[in-house]
């Protein structure tokens, strides 16, 4: 069956300019008008294209219309635009450009390939996976061919996991695997498809097994040596857990690959209709390669608006495994642990080879190298299996601009590499290239030790204006070269990025890492200026701004950093021989003003003139803020689609402020009553003198009301509070209480739909005693009609509990994420094993979302949380963030309304440390919005 691949809609929507734009090049309409002689010529061509007249009306096939631009280049004097229309196309081969072939551009012109005007054309390196049949189990099967091999598969888009899970007995290392206490792993089928995962620091390692007899378990060369005796960095000891094995194959949600059998098997999560789905698995590593050579780069070569997806990458099942260094560097070949990246910093009878690092990059799904002036535009790059973009070398003066990056195994763009450190031919190094207003986010979901940008060794390239989030380990990653070596590296910049939501896994890196000699002087060094790093993860360790091992020559200026609950800069030097130091670290905005040297000071380091803000930025210049990320152009792009917001009954209605007596209150300096339903959330009422008041709303006729929403800001809120409601003004009736409340916009319905013209909210709390919020004040207070089936849309709908990586979570006893959403306050879904947990529920369809509640047990809660939001389950748009949580009730307000199908809430803290309410549990995830 053949299903059109849907684009994430804040993509559709980011780039909605963009194909009218592209319309205009392609009929010749601009700024001035372009006359015939240089409107482009135009190839259109479609998925089931044929013949060769590439037109509108007649389009051609995508290699097709390639060929004849091949034709054409030689002799072109104008651009040649390829558009294509919707819908998958499916390759057999990578869609491959070269000079030698004609696909360069000449005579200062473009070739582009690019969206039709509403289209959304997917480049697809996969292949569909249809005749799947169902066990009595529950697992669904389906034959491939023989000699297929994956590590990924995705149904309706979702990616699944690989079936994963604990070893069965104990285990003791050796030298060449391990030794377990029982024979279990000998009885399990295709022991050599099974990989041990080890997750140490800031690495993943994966290595896979070569053979199980009895209570030996031989594990695969060179993989093993190479994870488990490492001169550098650190090494793997017991697995962390077992992956790819059938008898694993327990949660929704994951496959197993049998390959001698050539089946696939998969549990479905709750929904998925198997009989109908799209199911996918990667066919091709490489989707779309670019490669000049040195003396005749690629040319002139723009790709915009266009989707690549399901490419994979099965390297890491061979022998070699995944031997991770750092960033997705490996070692590979046998003894590389003894003589890669090692120098003679370890030895000098036995020195190992140089360059210091020479170790292997993951490779990108789609590639180029000696390539001159590339534009990749409002591009997605999703469902990926390897890196997602790398620019390799002689890559010069391209822009990488408005792409979203997400879904992919490892790194999202990588430029350089890391064994080109001090090359004779300075021309192999990436040069000149900008990487701008992308949105970077969930990518290494596979190899966890992966960043959202990685810049090797490079030359004069510009990261700016991006937004990385949701990463599992650092969020840019600049330079390369642990210990010294000399580099030709220099006048590279990254600035104005937004980085957050990092260090979600892994330990020890920074929302910005940077690595070695960065030029000769400060004047040709690296410039780090103007970023936003927060809400760093509960991984541990690292900086905000991590100068790791032999970085100098770091300017870093104006940048900003905050709730990173760790040192907002500073770094590790190599060593009492090794070069580290020449920073200059001035007129940053930091809630940690004090570096953090763990292996001695810097040298030459002008450390001044930085101010100190606090752990929820303030004191951060709106200017910060505003200019870091994406701009206004791209803001688009990773921006969440948009709901409808529902009319709230109380805006702009009049308000009273009494005491409990009912006697009119006195207000707080600067508070007015109209800041109650002002509809800005800033602005507040509060009462002087008395704890205890309550604030009256006159609807100003009597209307049908399902739930309202009292908004009370951070630092004035009650505790406890409860709504009355009247007809008259004169007879009340209580209609809702609150108990535990935190600040935030707090939902309250009603248990049966009602009728009033006026509202009063009490404050029970403060009281003088058990109060954590001061005196109430009220920021806002909305008020909606009763919407069909209830107005907590999360009732009783679907629930998961994901662990951070997505896998299935464990739960406490007696715990289920039904609990989660059950409408029983008592209960409460609770995972268990590790701290980091998300709570995900379904709503069935798309909703417009404005509030989203979440009620925490006061012994069992995250002190800091986000929530998400998607609407197809793969992509996910972080909508708030809290970071001071005790429990209770928290009401979300969201900036925005959304529309979304799925919600998740996911613990930021508890992290083993600055956490007070022991591990998450939620007793209720609430969802107002409307259908």
């Amino acid at each position: 069956m053949h299903r059109r691949f849907q684009r994430p809609a804040a993509f559709r929507k980011a780039i909605g300019v963009l194909p009218t734009l592209l319309a205009a090049a392609t009929i010749g309409v601009g700024a001035p008008p372009a006359s015939a002689a240089t409107a482009p010529i135009v190839y259109s061509v479609s998925p089931n294209g044929q013949g060769s007249t590439c037109s509108t009306t007649a389009p051609c096939a995508l290699l097709t219309a390639q060929t004849k631009v091949r034709q054409a280049t030689s002799t072109m004097t104008t651009d040649i635009n390829v558009v294509l229309a919707d819908g998958t196309y499916r390759l057999s081969g990578a869609l491959t450009f070269a000079p030698a072939a004609g696909d360069s551009a000449t005579g200062g012109h473009t070739v582009s390939y690019q969206a039709a005007a509403g289209a959304h054309p997917v480049i697809s390196g996969g292949q569909q996976v249809t005749g799947w049949t169902q066990a009595s189990n529950g697992l669904w099967s389906a034959t491939v061919p023989a000699g297929t091999d994956t590590r990924q598969l995705y149904v309706d888009g979702v990616r699944a996991t690989r079936a994963s899970g604990s070893a069965p007995a104990s285990l003791t290392r050796t030298a060449t695997g391990y030794t377990t206490s029982n024979t279990t792993l000998a009885g399990w089928q295709n022991p050599a498809n099974m990989e041990f995962v080890y997750n140490v620091a800031w690495t993943q390692m994966r290595c896979g097994v070569a053979s199980v007899s009895g209570t030996t378990v031989t594990m695969q060369q060179p993989c093993f040596d190479n994870s488990t005796k490492k001169q550098y960095g650190v090494n793997a000891d017991l697995p962390s857990y077992i992956e790819n094995a059938k008898e694993l194959l327990n949660n929704p949600g994951e496959f197993y690959l049998d390959k001698p059998a050539h089946t696939i098997y998969y549990l479905p999560r709750e929904g998925q209709q198997m009989s109908t789905a799209d199911v996918e698995i990667p066919n091709l590593q490489n989707v779309i390669t670019g490669n000049g050579t040195a003396s005749t780069p690629l040319r002139g070569l723009a790709i915009r608006g266009l989707t690549v997806a399901y490419g994979g990458w099965t390297s890491p099942n061979a022998t070699d495994g995944f031997s991770e260094v750092q960033a997705n560097m490996r070692l590979t070949g046998a003894n590389a642990w003894q003589y890669q990246g090692s120098c003679d910093r370890f030895s000098s009878t036995d020195p190992g080879t140089c360059p210091y690092g020479n170790w292997t990059m993951t490779p990108g799904n789609v590639t180029f190298s000696y390539t001159n002036g590339l534009t990749l535009e409002g591009n997605t790059f999703q469902h990926l299996g390897a890196a997602g973009l790398q620019l390799g070398q002689g890559v010069t003066n391209s822009s990488i601009t408005g792409n979203v990056f997400t879904d992919i195994s490892g790194n999202g763009v990588e430029i350089g590499n890391g064994t080109d450190a001090n090359p004779t031919d300075v021309s192999v190094l990436p040069t000149g290239n900008t990487v701008a207003d992308n949105w970077v986010h969930n990518v290494a979901v596979e190899y966890t030790g992966g960043v959202g940008i990685f810049q090797g060794y490079a030359v004069n390239d510009t990261i700016t204006h991006n937004q990385i989030n949701n990463v599992p380990y650092s969020g840019i990653s600049s330079n390369w070269g642990w210990g010294r070596t000399a580099t030709k590296t220099s006048g590279n910049k990254i600035t104005n990025n937004l980085v957050f939501d990092f260090l979600q896994q892994r330990s020890d890196g920074g929302g910005i890492y940077v690595l070695g000699q960065e030029g000769t002087s400060l004047a040709g060094g690296l410039v780090i200026s103007g970023n936003v790093v927060r809400g760093a993860g509960a991984g541990g360790g690292g900086f905000a701004i991590y100068t790791d091992g032999g970085s100098q020559y770091v300017t870093m200026t104006g940048n900003a950093a905050y709730n990173n609950n760790n040192s907002s800069m500073g770094g590790c030097k190599e060593g009492t021989t090794t070069p580290y130091g020449d920073f200059s670290f001035t007129g940053n905005y930091f809630e940690n003003l004090t570096p953090n040297w763990p292996c001695g000071n810097p040298s030459n380091a002008t450390i001044s003139g930085n101010t100190q803000v606090s752990s929820s930025g303030v004191g951060v210049p709106a200017s910060v803020l505003a200019n870091a990320g994406l701009e206004s152009a791209y803001a688009g792009v990773a921006a969440p689609p948009t709901g409808v917001a529902p009319t709230n009954l109380a805006a702009h209605k009049p308000a009273v402020a009494q005491y409990i007596d009912g006697s009119t209150a006195q207000l707080q300096p600067e508070s007015q009553l109209t800041y109650a339903t002002d509809g800005d959330s800033t602005t507040y009422v509060q009462a002087s003198g008395q704890f205890r008041w309550q604030l009256v709303v006159d609807l100003q006729q009597a209307q049908t009301l399902g739930y309202i929403t009292v908004g009370m800001p951070q630092a004035h809120f009650a505790t406890d509070f409860h709504v009355d409601a009247s007809t008259d003004g004169t007879t009340w009736t209580t209609v809702g209480t609150v108990h535990n409340s935190g600040w935030g916009s707090v939902p309250v319905e009603f248990s049966t739909s009602l009728t009033a013209r006026y509202l009063r909210i009490v404050a029970d709390k403060p009281d003088n005693s058990g109060q954590t919020g001061d005196q109430m004040a009220i920021s806002e207070i909305s008020a909606y009609a009763p919407t069909q089936g209830g107005s907590n849309t999360a009732l009783k709908t679907p629930a998961q509990a994901l662990f951070i990586d997505g896998t299935q979570a464990d739960m406490q006893p007696n715990s289920t994420p039904a609990l989660g959403d059950d409408g029983d306050a008592t209960t409460f879904a609770q995972a268990s094993g590790r701290y980091r947990w998300s709570l995900q529920v379904d709503l069935q369809q798309p909703e417009s979302i404005g509030v989203v509640s979440v009620l925490m047990p006061v012994d069992k809660y995250a002190t800091a949380f986000h929530i998400d939001v998607s609407l197809d389950g793969s992509t996910f748009w972080t909508v708030a963030h809290r970071t001071d949580s005790t429990g209770g009730t928290t009401g979300v307000q969201l900036d925005q309304r959304v529309s979304a199908r799925y919600v998740r809430v996911i613990a930021d803290r508890p992290n083993d440390s600055g956490q007070t309410g022991g591990q998450m549990a939620i007793s209720e995830l609430a969802v107002y919005g409307t259908k």
